[in-house]
């Protein structure tokens, strides 16, 4: 899924995050919140004291590191909060999901911002929260990183439904502390996600911006049959094609170079390289896109250093090395086949060259798991986003591949959908519509929280990093640790 570490729209991997609920007092300054050492005490009283005080949360404060961007006004905590691994069986075990909460003033706006994999913007504020000056909730999605119980992942209970009930019953919590609006966003999966909270839960939020989020109702989902032609730039859509061609006549140097990056026991290098090399063409079109055509190396006269070079930045193999898929990337996988669907792939143009079949996910999956596929809830997304959907925006980019699977949504209703021209999966957001629609949907999602009619106290600007990412990497937070 021109994953190139970023499946559909994920968040930046490092190493593979710890395991277990025995980190629940963990480490403390780093940006991937873990609750525990290197807190802020707090008096009694203190929103410290009330976070702490929610059952089954665990709370620290987190105290941000010599010059590190504070955002002024706000205080950062991290949590983890205990819940049912089956919410259809609650006594049947439990874990914990980790978040993070940037807090400004219990009477604010709440965003809660959900990646759909690990934790993401834990320590900077999405586009939303910015355009509404408010709080904001991030959390991790369950059964990824280390939001997951101990012992085997329990695949069966990895399904959309139980996600959206960890969120509504972490939202129950959150709001006896937190008193104003209430607005749910993600990109791309995590897009998706808050669409399908809103629709499972309509009364917990009063409004969802969704960015390029994709809905995709089959697998394989044939909307997205010559995707890759209808977009971009011709000469570069050539070269794209004649450089995937050029990696696999030299695969054996793309696999000797991406040993150096991962292990790959699960999937075998092999394989991994040439999946890589086949999402190359759309994982361009997502994550970086028309500015970017001047960089492609020349296919005739590139050295292998290059070739690779362009494929690890754009379409890395080690997104199917072992580290990758433990954290991630196998649980994604298997959302794809159980629920979430896959679209049509376009790799004519490479069959000759191919190896693997693409379309055979077989070694990335959880060995000996049933993953009978069930699109009933995304069908259902689709419909509603249609026809009865109320207080939603999406944000999609034109030259956005996954834009094949953008939702309709229902005309005459108080919902939205706006596209940023010529954007890309990474590029799109509303800082960038154009100035008539942007002003548009900053005052919808600004008359969802409340704030109708008052002036944005600073111009609108980028966020930090994509908004289909999980936040910007910042040198001043320590790594995850492995």
């Amino acid at each position: 899924m021109a994953r190139s570490r970023w499946f559909r729209g994920s968040v930046p991997v490092t190493a593979l995050a710890a395991l277990g609920l025995a980190l629940a007092a963990g480490c403390g300054d780093n940006g991937d919140a873990d609750a525990g050492d290197g807190g802020i005490d707090a008096p009694a009283g203190d929103l410290l004291a009330q976070l702490a005080a929610l059952p089954g949360a665990i709370v620290s404060e987190w105290a941000p590191p010599t010059n590190f961007p504070v955002e002024p006004g706000y205080r950062y905590f991290d949590l983890r909060f205990t819940l049912p691994v089956d919410h259809d069986r609650p006594a049947a075990g439990s874990f914990q999901i980790r978040a993070a909460l940037m807090h400004k003033d219990v009477a604010a706006p709440l965003v809660v911002y959900t990646g759909g994999y690990d934790l993401g913007w834990a320590r900077f504020l999405t586009e939303p929260a910015q355009l509404v000056e408010g709080n904001q909730l991030s959390l991790e999605y369950r059964f990824y990183a280390s939001s997951r119980p101990a012992g085997p992942i329990p695949w069966g209970q990895l399904r959309v439904g139980q996600a959206a009930a960890d969120e509504h019953d972490i939202l129950e919590l959150i709001r006896r502390i937190y008193t104003g609006k209430r607005i749910a966003t993600g990109g791309s999966k995590g897009g998706e996600n808050a669409l399908l909270r809103h629709h499972l839960y309509p009364g917990d939020y009063d409004g969802v911006v969704a960015y390029v989020a994709p809905v995709i109702t089959a697998f394989p989902d044939t909307r997205y049959d010559g995707i890759l032609d209808r977009i971009g730039v011709p000469a570069c859509r050539d070269r794209l094609r004649a450089l995937g061609r050029r990696m696999l006549e030299r695969r054996v140097a793309m696999q000797s170079a991406a040993l150096l990056d991962a292990t790959y026991a699960a999937a075998g290098v092999a394989h991994a390289v040439e999946t890589g090399i086949v999402e190359l063409e759309f994982s361009f079109w997502m994550t970086r896109g028309e500015a970017d055509c001047g960089q492609l190396p020349d296919p005739a006269t590139a050295s292998d250093a290059a070739l690779y070079e362009f494929l690890d930045e754009t379409s890395a193999p080690a997104a199917y090395g072992d580290a990758d898929l433990a954290e991630y990337g196998t649980q994604y996988i298997y959302q794809d086949h159980v629920e979430l669907g896959y679209p049509t792939w376009m790799h004519a143009h490479l069959d000759d060259l191919l190896v693997y079949s693409y379309e055979d996910w077989s070694v990335y999956l959880p060995p000996g798991e049933a993953h009978p596929y069930d699109p009933a809830a995304p069908i259902a997304l689709a419909a509603w986003l249609g026809s009865a959907a109320e207080h939603v925006m999406l944000i999609n980019g034109e030259w956005d591949p996954w834009a094949a699977g953008t939702p309709s949504v229902g005309s005459g209703r108080d919902a939205f959908s706006y596209t940023v021209p010529r954007g890309s999966h990474w590029s799109s957001g509303i800082y960038s519509l154009t100035p008539a629609d942007q002003t548009a949907a900053i005052a919808q999602l600004r008359g969802w929280a409340g704030l109708d009619g008052r002036r944005l106290p600073r111009p609108v600007a980028a966020p930090r990093a994509p908004m289909a990412t999980g936040g910007p990497d910042d040198p001043r937070l320590a790594p995850r640790t492995p």
